[in-house]
């Protein structure tokens, strides 16, 4: 008999198809509502990702897996052999579950995503094309195993396993995948997905392998099988509707979790009950086997009752049924413990077939009370079947009824006390979005949704108060704005007039060059304040050069300074006028006491004295006024240097047209912080060759803007050299270096260039001319 003749007998008997549900068909219709009413939730919503889709998909080819069980428990036919088909939607299932990684939370790959999956669906169709064609010559049998109808297919169904295996790892490899590519945003997030993925294949998997192996129960694995899946895809839809980017409904999120939970609950509740009928039909008809047997009242659901004869064939016992009609295969079911009847502890429950191998009966097994009997007792297995189905059926429509109450219930009570309101409090957002202030969201319930109704309200209300006011101050804005503009006139004119004097007090200070026979000292400065008064410009700033020809000792020298006092503008310009003011006097009283010729000190000493007198005013000011700079002086008739660094950027020298550095160090700290007269004083000393150049500047040259973001950050150079291509390109001008970075500077900007032209000192030979002497001076 083929299998084409099997489905066309098959239906013609549809109207009589035996529907007996029993309690492994109900565990697995929990399963395939749940997943399906997840699955369809996913599939509604509007304008759905590709992760959405393919998570939908993956829950609704489960939930057809567990609608094969239902179909193989629930239908008592060779019909119900055909869910061996349903069970190959399970790889489909495992296709999406990966295809959910490459599209999770955003796309990835998605041209390599669509080369996998035509490849895995290729293979999938392959196999079960294959496994289709196995079943075509076979007939359907019944396994009294399980209890249900299905097809002899051994072979088949390991490729099927090992199938669904590789299928398994490839959707383990993606997930792992994705999780370490998003491991710095959504990481974690992909990591539990993957796990509940595995958690929905594995288990039940395993569990299905060890029942057919009969090292556990059939129960056991159908319990294993129904908590995974559902508490799987619950904690799936809860995680997803958490962190997909998708517009999920509020109120279907509500229904959802609420099926969950209902689902989880009954399937418990059945367990129990259904499994206490089982026992109590057992034990009902073991009352009636022993009522049959020792009082000889027969019941007329008892197909038979017979004494069982043993003998033992090589070895082994083997019971044999004389007054029995012939019957096919003898199947043990399990072994039940006794009640306190007058059969002892130990009864063996049998199911045997008929000729045709189809369950007959369902039979009880015992001995007498001398054990020296056996009788067996066998009642229609169908009897089984219809109370199975009976208690069942009861717990379905109490499943049904409760799924319409949830899905209909929740939905009307849902839907007047939380979405309407929150609908009506949205529709008033976008009102007032629009630029309606006149709405106004009436409040039906005192709960938090009325407390932010009402809220809502007040706040729309202060809104419309305010733009009454603002329209009002908008029509005598323009008379403001011009007062203001008038007031904020005459205090940028008087904030002028305070800068202007201010800078009136830093000319004195200023020059532009001194000869001193072989020397040539040239100044530049531009301040970074640059400012308007009397419809003319001027500038003021911390950056100060000052520069003196005096006599010391018996020696004609040129003083000059470069310096950087601290703070922007007015602050910095303070500093510089005092320590104009307190060189220039120091300055005034050298040339004093050179003209009465009471003076007999060397350079060195005389810039040491010098450099004290500034940093002890400067003291005085407690650190709110600090300078930075370099003192020093040039000996005429020699060419030779004395300077003081006090933390100011490094002397350029140029000498035939090249620019380098001179590597001196910060012997001191900056003019203004405390110093200690016991300490070591270092004057820093070097020859300079004729017609070489040394050029000081502050740090303004150095600290140049290389690139301005589009958000106001600025990128300023630390390349403390970068300054000497400049100076090469400008041949040591000054005007040409300040015309090369002038557009780049960022803060106020002075050199001073010392130029000699005389001839190198006898007393100071070749070899010693470029090199830095250190002098200590008490």
């Amino acid at each position: 008999m083929t299998l084409s003749s099997v489905i066309w007998h098959e239906l013609c008997l549809m109207g009589s198809m035996d529907l007996q549900l029993t309690f492994f068909s109900f565990g697995s219709l929990i399963v395939c509502l749940f997943t399906a009413i997840l699955g369809l939730f996913l599939l509604s919503i509007r304008n759905r990702s590709k992760s959405s889709t393919y998570l939908a998909t993956a829950i609704l080819f489960l939930s057809t897996h567990a609608l094969a069980f239902v179909v193989a428990y629930g239908i008592n036919s060779p019909i119900a052999a055909f869910h061996r088909l349903l069970i190959l939607l399970v790889i489909p299932s495992i296709i999406s579950m990966g295809q959910f990684f490459f599209f999770y939370p955003i796309s990835k790959n998605e041209r390599f995503a669509h080369l996998s999956l035509v490849i895995q669906l290729v293979i999938w169709f392959c196999f079960s094309f294959y496994y289709i064609y196995a079943t075509l010559h076979l007939e359907p049998i019944f396994d009294f195993t399980e209890q249900i109808w299905t097809f002899k297919v051994v072979k088949e169904n390991k490729f099927l396993g090992i199938l669904i295996l590789l299928y398994a790892v490839v959707m383990i490899f993606t997930g792992l995948w994705r999780t370490w590519v998003n491991r710095k945003t959504a990481g974690w997030i992909t990591a539990t997905f993957l796990i509940f993925f595995i958690l929905l294949v594995f288990p039940p998997v395993i569990a299905n392998a060890l029942s057919r192996a009969e090292i556990i129960s059939r129960a056991a694995f159908l319990t294993t099988y129904t908590f995974f899946i559902v508490l799987g895809s619950f904690i799936l839809l809860v995680l997803y509707i958490n962190t997909t980017l998708d517009k999920t409904p509020f109120l279907m999120r509500i229904t959802g979790i609420c099926l969950g939970t209902f689902f989880l609950i009954i399937y418990w509740i059945s367990l129990v009950s259904v499994a206490r009928e089982e026992v109590t039909f057992d034990f009902a008809k073991l009352r009636q086997a022993e009522l049959s047997i020792l009082q000889n009242q027969k019941h007329i659901n008892i197909l038979y009752s017979t004494e069982v004869l043993s003998k033992k064939v090589d070895g082994e016992i083997v019971f044999s049924r004389p007054l029995l009609p012939k019957f096919g295969n003898e199947y043990k079911k399990n072994t039940l413990e006794g009640s306190e009847t007058l059969f002892p502890n130990e009864v063996k429950r049998l199911i045997l077939s008929d000729i045709s191998n189809k369950p007959w009966s369902i039979s009880y097994q015992f001995p007498s009370d001398d054990s020296k009997k056996i009788f067996e007792v066998g009642f229609p297995y169908s009897e089984y079947r219809r109370y199975l189905h009976n208690t069942v059926l009861l717990h379905v429509y109490v499943l049904a009824v409760t799924i319409l109450i949830i899905l209909l219930g929740f939905l009307l009570f849902f839907n007047g006390a939380i979405f309407k309101p929150l609908k009506n409090l949205l529709n008033g957002i976008e009102m007032v979005n629009q630029g309606n202030l006149n709405i106004h969201i009436p409040i039906r319930i005192q709960d938090e949704i009325g407390f932010l109704t009402r809220s809502f309200n007040d706040m729309v209300a202060s809104i419309k108060e305010a733009r009454t006011a603002l329209s009002v101050y908008a029509n005598t804005l323009e008379d403001q704005v011009k007062d203001r503009t008038m007031q904020l006139t005459q205090l940028l004119e008087q904030q002028n007039g305070d800068y202007y004097l201010t800078s009136l007090l830093l000319k004195p200070f200023a020059f532009n060059q001194i000869r001193n026979g072989r020397i040539h000292i040239e100044s530049f400065t531009r301040q970074k304040k640059q400012f308007t008064f009397k419809k003319r410009t001027y500038e003021i700033g911390g950056d100060i050069n000052i520069a003196e020809n005096l006599k010391i000792g018996n020696t004609r020298c040129t003083v000059f300074l470069n310096s950087d006092a601290m703070g922007k503008s007015i602050q910095g310009a303070g500093g510089a006028i005092v320590l104009g003011s307190v060189f220039g006097s120091i300055l005034n009283r050298t040339k004093l006491l050179e003209k009465k010729a009471e003076i007999n000190i060397t350079p060195q000493r005389w810039l040491r004295n010098a450099f004290l007198e500034l940093s002890k005013v400067f003291e005085l000011f407690d650190g709110s006024m600090l300078v930075t700079g370099i003192l020093g002086l040039i000996e005429e008739d020699s060419g030779r240097i004395y300077i003081i660094n006090a933390e100011h950027p490094l002397p350029i020298l140029y000498r035939n047209g090249k620019a380098s550095l001179i590597q001196t160090k910060y012997f001191l700290n900056r003019i203004g912080l405390p110093f200690e007269l016991s300490e070591k004083f270092t004057i820093q000393s070097f020859q300079l060759r004729p017609g070489d150049s040394l050029i000081l500047g502050s740090d303004g040259k150095d600290d140049l803007i290389l690139h301005e973001s589009g958000d106001g950050s600025r990128n300023i150079n630390d390349d403390e050299k970068a300054i000497l291509a400049h100076v090469e390109d400008s041949l040591g001008n000054l005007e040409e270096i300040y015309k090369k970075i002038k557009t780049s500077l960022s803060d106020d900007l002075s050199f001073v260039k010392i130029e000699y032209s005389g001839e190198i000192h006898p007393a100071y030979s070749i070899g010693n001319q470029n090199h830095i002497t250190n002098d200590q001076v008490n």
